[in-house]
């Protein structure tokens, strides 16, 4: 090896852009495909809003920790209102979809019409799931899209 290419810095992958798509997709699916169980009646979407939750929820800690490598690596932790909202927005997320998950899990009759009161809460968990999605997504756009 030369003494330049010694001297060059390793190119390392952005960790964050591939995991970061699974709970900003199944989030706002799961959201819509409860809207569509809501409408419908039909069992098998309130089953995908289910299945979606859970994995949405199992890839967000992924999400976050490649999201905080990249930042520690791409932009050595500096604190921006972008990265401020962004960790909040996603500490959000998993506060918001947890309880929604553990609901579910523990009342699996939570969206039998029509809806109870925990079954307005469930709801209202997973549209607030969505509403974060949306705001997180929007302040990394804004990073990849400067």
């Amino acid at each position: 090896m030369s003494p330049q290419q010694t001297q060059v810095k390793p190119v390392l992958p952005y960790f964050h852009p591939i995991p970061v798509h699974f709970p900003l997709a199944l989030f706002p699916a799961a959201f819509a495909s409860l809207l569509l169980y809501l409408y419908s009646g039909l069992r098998e979407f309130e089953n995908a809003t289910y299945i979606m939750l859970l994995f949405g929820l199992v890839a967000t800690p992924l999400a976050i920790a490649t999201g905080f490598a990249d930042w520690k690596i791409r932009y050595r932790g500096q604190m921006t209102r972008v990265f401020r909202i962004k960790i909040i927005g996603a500490t959000g997320l998993t506060a918001l979809s947890l309880p929604a998950l553990l609901i579910r899990l523990e009342h699996p009759e939570v969206t039998a019409l029509p809806l109870t009161e925990t079954g307005w809460i469930y709801v209202v968990l997973l549209a607030a799931c969505q509403v974060a999605c949306m705001i997180v997504g929007h302040y990394g756009g804004k990073l990849v899209f400067h």
